[in-house]
C-alpha cells in the first residue's frame, strides 16, 4: 500500500485500484513538443500499455511469481535487519551485565556510555536507512504488477542497507544476504524494472490462531516432573507441552529453566521474547514461576501459535539487568507441525492481505455511505434553513429601506406649508383628506394664473412628489348651488375627485389649463395638504416594505432557490473536503466501528509502514478525548494483526467524548524514541452519541483589510473567506477593523454604535456591524488617525497607526469586548502583527504573512511571538523558509493555500455571461461566452485554441513572458487576449507598443485591453481556452483556481501557489496522487522563452490534436475544489495546535 503522511495525502490503493481517491487520471498520448514547437509522439507518463489499437494489455502472467519473490526478499531482510538489531542488544545487556559485576564503577559507567552511544547511533542508521526505503515508494501510475515489483524491490534494498548498518560483522551480513537472494530469486526479469510502485499487498505479518486464546492441553503434575526431568538429563533448559513437535494454530505451556542457563538469580521474573518467521514480528510475555517442579528453577508462559508460519524460535531475557538467554546465539526453535514453505506463506500472506483489505474497504465504504446520507439530510436542513435565512435577510432589507424612505420622506416634508384651504384659491369639499380615501378638490379659476380660462386641471402627487406616479384629472365646473353649499367664496370654481395614495403623508397639487400653458403652482411651492389618518411612521415603513415585496416577488423566489441550491453545493463541498481527509487517514489510520462511540469499546487500527513509525519493532498509542480537554490515557502497547502491516488496539471511549485524540510512538516512554504526531496537530477521530457538547472556539481576526468594505489587496480576500469558511464549522468568528472613514458603510447591516472607551487618552469609539455574515467590531480613534480618505498613506506614518490601533484593539478584546477573551487571535501581516507580542490576555495567537515585502522587522518579530504561523499556500512557505524573518522560526511555520468564492466565481450563475453551464453543460456555455468574447475583442470566428491572460503587468508576473507567449500563440495559429494594466509607466508603454504590433501584424487574432473591467473578466475565464500565469514569484494566485472554475486549462509557472494547484498532466502524476488531486494543466520552471514555450506548445499541441481529451480535461478542472472548505480545516487544526502549547 501507498500511502502519505500528511491530511491531503494520497490515498491508499491496492494495484490499480484506487479506494476513496480521485478519479484516475485519463490517459492520452501526448505529442511531445520541443521549445520551437516541433512534435513527436510518446507515450504519458500517466498513460497504461496498449496495443496498437489502444486497449489497455492484459495483466503478466508471472504477476502473482514476482511479488511474492520480492516480498520474500524484503520478508527476509526485515528478519535479518531485527535479528542483528536484536543481537547487538543481547551483547550490550551481556556487556552491561558483566560490567555490573565487576567491582570497577569506573568502568561500568564508561562502557554503559558506550553502549547508550552505540544504540543513539543504531537509532540514527536506521531512521536514515528507513527514510530512503521510504522516499522510493513512488505512486506513478502504470502497470500495476511492474510498479508493485519494483516498490518491492527498492525497499528490499534500502532494508539491505540497513542490515548492513545494523551489522558488526560486514562480511557475515553480506554473505547471509546474498543466501536470501539465491533462496528466493525465480529468475525472472522484473527486478531491472526503474518504474515506481503504486500499492503494496505483502505487508501481513501473522495470522492469529484459531487456539491463542485455549488453554493447553492439561497435564499432571507427575508427568510435567517427567519432561523437566528429562529435559534436564538431555542438557535442555526448554520444553513444551504438549511434547514433541508443535502444531500450528494450538496453544502450548512453554517451560524454561532459570537456573540452567545465564540470567541471574533475581527477584524479577524473566521474560520471554518470540520470533515469528524469523523475527519478522515479535511478541513478549512474561514467564511465571512452577514451584512444584524440582530439580531446576522452573518458568512458563503459554503461548498461541499462529496459523501461517514458517520458523517460530524464542529467547529468554531478564527484563532488569537487560541479560538474554539466546542458546548460545542460536536462538531456542520450535520444531513446527504444519509450517509452510516460505514461498507459500508469501502467497498466502497475499490472498489474507487482498481479502482483508477488500473487507476493509467494504467497512469504510458503508460507513462512508452513512456519512454521505447524513451529510444530505444536514444539507437539506441547510438548503431549507438558507432559502429561510434569505428571506428574513430579504425582508430585514427591505425594512431598512423603507425605514430610510420614510425618515427621508418626514425630511422634505419639514419645510412643506400644508394647508386645507386657501381661502378663495382651493378647498377640500367635505372635510380635510384623509390617506387612502376618496376627496374633492375644488379651485378659483378666478384666483390666479388661469383666470380667464374657462376649464382647468389639476396635477397630483404626493410627499412633495416622492411617492412615484402623478395623476392628472380635469376639473369639472361647479354649481352655484354647490358653491353656496360648500361655503366657497365668490368666483369661478371647478372640481374634481381624487384617489389619495394610502401611504401618503401629505398630497400635492398644482393646476393648469388643458394646454399646459399656464400653470398656478403657488409661485414655484406647489400646494400641499396633510393627510387626515396618516400611517404611523412604524406602520407606513412595514406597508412600504411590504409592497416592495410584493413587487419584487418573482426575483425573490428565483433568489432564494439560489440560496437555497448553493447551501447544498457547500454542503456537498464540505462534504467531500472531510470524505477527502478520512479516506487520506483511512489509508494508515482507522476503527471499528468506523465512527467510535461515546461510552463504547472502540478497536484502534493503525499501520505502521504508512507513517514515521515504519520499521520500528512496537507500536503504542496514548491519546485522550475532546481534544485533550477531557482525560487522557498512558501509552498502550498495539498488537500486530498480521493482515496489511495493521496494529490493533482497545481503547474505551468515555461517555462525555465527542473528539478521540491520539499519539503513536514506538515505546511506552511518552518522552522518548519515535513518534508520529501527525506533524505537530495529532490525530482526532470524531466520536457519535457524546454527552453535552464540545465548545465551539472563538476566533478573532485582527486585520486591516476586509472585503469587500475595506479592501487593497487579498489579504482582505482571505480574512472574509476564511472567517465565513471556520465560521461555517460550528466556531465562533469575529472580525475586527479600523473605522476607515472610505469604506461604504451601506454594505454594513445593522451597524450601530455600541459604547466608547478612553485608552491613552484618546476616545475609541465601539461600532458594531454585520459584514458577509460576519460580525464585524470597528474600532474608531477619536483622533483623525483613520480618517484620511484611504486605507493606506505612507510606510512610517502606517507603522504608527496601526501599532496605535492593535493597542487598542487588544485594551478592547481584554477589557470591553461583550464576550469572552478569545481563544484564538488571528493576526495578519505587518499592520496586526504588534497583537502578537503584546498583552492579549489567555488568548493563543495565530499570525498570517501575506506579504514579505512590506514590514519584515515586524513580520519577523510576530513570527517569534506567534503559536503558529501560516502563509498562503505550501511550496510558497518553502520558497521564503530560508527569509530572515521566517528561518528562525520555520518549525512553527505552515502553508495553507487559499481559496476562492465559488458563489462569486460560478459559471452556472454568472450575469456576466452569455449562457450559464456547469461542468454537464459546459461545451455550449463555453462555446457561447467564446463568440462573445471575440465579438467584443473584435477577433474573427475561427477553429482555433484562444489564450487568455488576466493580470496586474508588473515584473512579478512576468511580463516578458506574457509578451513572448502572445507571438508564439500566434505564431502557432491561435488566438490571444489580454485584461491588465501597468502601474510602472515605463511597462505600459512597452505593452501600448506591443499591442500596436500585434494590431497591425494580427489585426483580428490578438486583443490587449488595458483597463479594470470585471465582466469582461469573467468572459475571459469562461471564453479562453488556456489561461496563461508565468508569474516570477506568486504566494498563491487566485486567477488559475478561477479559471478551473470555468474549464479553462491553466498554463503556469512552478512557482508558490501555482505548483499547489496545478498539475501538469505529463510529470505530476505522482505529486497529483500524493495530493489527493489529478493532473489538470501545464507548468514550466524556466524564466525564459524556451521554459514557457514547453509548457504552452504542449497545450497547444494537445488542443488540436487529442480535442477529445481535452474536453475531458475541461469537465475534470471544472469538477475540482479550489473553495475554503478544506484549507478551513487545516486552519481549525493549526489553531487547536495552537492551544496546545
Amino acid at each position: 500500500m501507498v500511502g502519505h503522511l500528511g491530511l491531503a495525502g494520497q490515498v491508499a490503493c491496492k494495484p490499480g485500484h484506487r479506494v476513496f481517491g480521485p478519479a484516475t487520471t485519463t490517459a492520452r498520448r501526448p505529442v511531445r513538443v520541443s521549445a520551437n514547437g516541433e512534435a513527436g509522439t510518446s507515450r504519458s507518463k500517466g498513460s497504461k500499455a496498449s496495443d496498437t489499437n489502444g486497449a489497455p494489455m492484459p495483466e503478466s502472467t508471472p504477476h502473482q511469481a514476482f511479488k511474492v519473490a520480492a516480498a520474500a526478499k524484503i520478508s527476509a531482510a526485515k528478519s535479518l535487519a531485527r535479528k542483528l538489531s536484536e543481537e547487538q542488544k543481547a551483547a550490550a545487556a551481556a556487556a552491561r551485565a558483566g560490567t555490573q559485576r565487576n567491582a570497577n564503577p569506573g568502568k561500568a559507567k564508561e562502557l554503559a556510555e558506550l553502549t547508550k552511544a552505540q544504540a543513539t547511533d543504531l537509532a540514527k542508521q536506521a531512521a536514515q536507512a528507513d527514510s530512503l526505503a521510504r522516499a522510493a515508494r513512488k505512486a506513478e501510475q502504470g502497470e500495476p504488477h511492474v510498479l508493485e515489483l519494483q516498490r518491492l524491490k527498492t525497499e528490499n534494498e534500502a532494508l539491505q542497507r540497513l542490515v548492513l548498518q545494523l551489522a558488526s560483522n560486514k562480511a557475515d551480513a553480506e554473505r547471509r544476504l546474498a543466501a536470501v537472494k539465491d533462496k528466493f530469486s525465480l529468475g525472472v526479469a522484473g527486478d531491472s524494472t526503474d518504474s515506481a510502485a503504486s500499492a503494496d499487498a505483502s505487508k501481513a505479518s501473522r495470522t492469529k490462531s484459531k487456539g491463542e486464546e485455549a488453554s493447553p492441553p492439561s497435564l499432571s503434575t507427575a508427568e510435567i516432573q517427567r519432561l523437566a526431568s528429562a529435559a534436564s538429563a538431555a542438557g535442555n533448559r526448554t520444553f513444551s507441552v504438549p511434547e514433541g513437535r508443535v502444531a500450528v494454530g494450538t496453544t502450548i505451556r512453554l517451560y524454561y529453566d532459570r537456573a540452567a542457563g545465564p540470567l541471574p538469580a533475581a527477584e524479577v521474573r524473566p521474560t520471554i521474547k518470540v520470533g515469528w518467521n524469523g523475527w519478522e514480528t515479535q511478541q513478549t510475555l512474561p514467564l511465571r514461576r512452577v514451584a512444584s517442579l524440582e530439580a531446576g528453577e522452573w518458568w512458563c508462559a503459554d503461548l498461541g501459535i499462529p496459523d501461517l508460519l514458517t520458523r517460530a524460535e524464542f529467547v529468554v531475557y531478564d527484563e532488569a539487568g537487560g541479560v538474554h538467554d539466546n542458546n548460545s546465539g542460536s536462538n531456542f526453535v520450535l520444531e513446527l507441525e504444519g509450517a509452510v514453505s516460505e514461498q507459500q506463506l508469501h502467497v498466502r500472506r497475499l490472498e489474507l492481505f487482498e481479502a482483508a483489505e477488500a473487507a476493509r474497504r467494504r467497512e469504510l465504504e458503508a460507513e462512508e455511505g452513512r456519512l454521505h446520507q447524513e451529510s444530505m439530510v444536514a444539507a437539506q436542513a441547510a438548503s431549507k434553513a438558507a432559502r429561510a435565512a434569505f428571506r428574513v435577510r430579504k425582508e430585514r432589507a427591505a425594512g431598512r429601506a423603507a425605514a430610510l424612505a420614510v425618515a427621508r420622506r418626514r425630511r422634505g416634508l419639514e419645510d412643506l406649508t400644508a394647508a386645507p384651504q386657501r381661502e378663495g384659491v382651493y378647498a377640500w369639499l367635505g372635510g380635510e383628506p384623509r390617506a387612502g380615501a376618496r376627496a374633492t378638490l375644488a379651485y378659483n379659476l378666478r384666483a390666479g394664473p388661469l383666470r380667464g380660462r374657462d376649464s382647468a386641471q389639476a396635477v397630483i402627487g404626493f410627499d412633495n412628489w416622492h411617492l412615484k406616479g402623478k395623476t392628472v384629472v380635469k376639473l369639472e365646473p361647479l354649481s352655484d348651488a354647490q358653491v353656496r353649499r360648500h361655503g366657497l367664496s365668490s368666483g369661478t370654481w371647478v372640481a374634481a375627485t381624487v384617489e389619495l395614495d394610502e401611504v401618503a403623508l401629505v398630497v400635492d397639487f398644482v393646476f393648469c389649463d388643458e394646454r399646459r400653458e399656464a400653470w398656478d403652482n403657488n409661485e414655484r411651492r406647489d400646494y400641499h395638504t396633510a393627510l387626515a389618518g396618516a400611517l404611523a411612521d412604524a406602520e407606513l415603513a412595514a406597508r412600504l416594505a411590504r409592497a416592495a415585496l410584493e413587487r419584487d416577488a418573482d426575483a425573490t423566489a428565483r433568489q432564494e432557490d439560489l440560496a437555497a441550491k448553493r447551501a447544498l453545493e457547500k454542503a456537498e463541498i464540505k462534504y467531500e473536503a472531510a470524505k477527502a481527509r478520512r479516506a487520506a487517514q483511512a489509508a494508515f489510520l482507522y476503527t471499528r466501528p468506523t465512527t467510535p462511540r461515546a461510552g463504547e469499546a472502540v478497536e484502534l487500527l493503525y499501520n505502521p509502514d504508512l507513517t514515521p513509525l515504519r520499521g520500528r519493532p512496537e507500536v503504542w498509542v496514548r491519546g485522550g478525548f475532546n481534544r485533550w480537554t477531557a482525560g487522557n490515557f498512558p501509552p498502550q502497547a498495539m498488537r500486530a494483526t498480521g493482515v496489511g502491516g495493521f496494529h490493533a488496539t482497545t481503547i474505551q471511549v468515555p461517555r462525555a467524548a465527542h473528539v478521540l485524540d491520539l499519539v503513536f510512538l514506538d515505546s511506552g516512554d511518552a518522552h522518548g524514541g519515535f513518534t508520529d504526531d501527525n506533524r505537530g496537530l495529532d490525530y482526532h477521530l470524531p466520536v457519535a452519541g457524546g454527552q453535552g457538547a464540545l465548545d465551539p472556539l472563538r476566533v478573532v481576526h485582527v486585520a486591516a483589510e476586509m472585503a469587500p468594505i475595506a479592501k487593497e489587496g487579498g489579504l482582505g480576500d482571505v480574512v472574509t473567506a476564511l472567517g465565513r469558511a471556520v465560521q461555517e464549522e460550528g466556531h465562533e468568528v469575529e472580525i475586527v477593523l479600523p473605522k476607515y472613514d472610505c469604506i461604504n458603510y451601506d454594505l454594513v447591516e445593522d451597524l450601530k454604535l455600541v459604547k466608547e472607551f478612553w485608552y491613552n487618552g484618546v476616545e475609541i469609539k465601539v461600532w458594531k456591524g454585520i459584514v458577509e455574515d460576519l460580525h464585524t467590531t470597528f474600532l474608531e480613534p477619536c483622533n483623525g488617525m483613520f480618517w484620511v480618505g484611504r486605507i493606506y498613506t505612507e510606510m512610517n506614518a502606517d507603522r504608527h497607526r496601526f501599532g496605535v490601533w492593535c493597542e487598542a484593539a487588544l485594551e478592547y478584546l481584554r477589557h470591553h469586548a461583550e464576550k469572552r477573551i478569545p481563544d484564538i487571535l488571528h493576526a495578519h501581516d505587518w499592520q496586526s502583527a504588534p497583537c502578537t507580542w503584546l498583552d492579549c490576555g489567555t488568548a493563543r495567537t495565530a499570525f498570517t504573512i501575506h506579504n514579505l515585502n512590506y514590514g519584515a522587522d515586524l513580520i519577523e518579530r510576530a513570527m517569534g511571538a506567534t503559536a503558529v504561523a501560516t502563509t498562503v499556500s505550501p511550496t510558497y512557505a518553502q520558497e521564503v523558509s530560508g527569509h530572515p524573518a521566517v528561518a528562525p522560526n520555520h518549525a512553527k511555520f505552515h502553508g495553507i493555500r487559499n481559496g476562492i468564492d465559488p458563489e462569486i466565481w460560478d459559471p452556472a450563475e454568472d450575469e456576466f455571461l452569455p449562457r450559464s453551464y456547469s461542468a454537464d453543460t459546459f461545451t455550449e456555455g463555453k462555446a457561447a461566452a467564446k463568440a462573445e468574447l471575440r465579438a467584443k475583442m473584435n477577433l474573427c470566428e475561427a477553429d482555433v485554441p484562444l489564450v487568455g491572460v488576466v493580470t496586474r503587468l508588473t515584473h512579478q508576473k512576468g511580463v516578458h513572458l506574457i509578451k513572448h507567449a502572445a507571438w508564439r500563440t500566434l505564431e502557432r495559429g491561435g488566438q490571444f487576449v489580454l485584461l491588465g494594466s501597468a502601474p510602472d509607466a515605463r511597462v505600459q508603454a512597452e505593452f501600448n507598443a506591443l499591442a500596436a504590433d500585434l494590431a497591425r501584424q494580427y489585426p483580428d487574432r490578438a486583443r490587449l485591453w488595458f483597463a479594470y473591467n470585471e465582466p469582461l473578466s469573467h468572459l475571459i475565464y469562461a471564453g479562453a481556452d488556456m489561461l496563461l500565469v508565468p508569474s516570477m514569484f506568486e504566494p498563491c494566485g487566485l486567477t488559475q483556481m478561477i479559471a478551473m472554475r470555468y474549464g479553462t486549462i491553466p498554463v503556469v509557472r512552478k512557482t508558490g501557489g501555482l505548483n499547489d494547484t496545478v498539475f501538469d498532466v505529463d510529470h505530476d502524476v505522482e505529486r497529483a496522487a500524493a495530493a489527493g488531486m489529478a493532473v489538470n494543466g501545464f507548468s514550466f520552471e524556466g524564466t525564459d522563452g524556451p521554459g514557457i514555450d514547453y509548457a504552452l506548445n504542449r497545450a497547444l499541441t494537445a488542443w488540436y490534436s487529442e480535442r477529445a481529451w481535452w474536453q475531458e480535461m475541461t469537465e475534470r478542472v471544472m469538477r475540482m475544489d479550489w473553495s475554503w472548505a478544506k484549507p478551513a480545516l487545516e486552519y481549525i487544526e493549526l489553531y487547536y495546535k495552537a492551544l496546545r502549547r
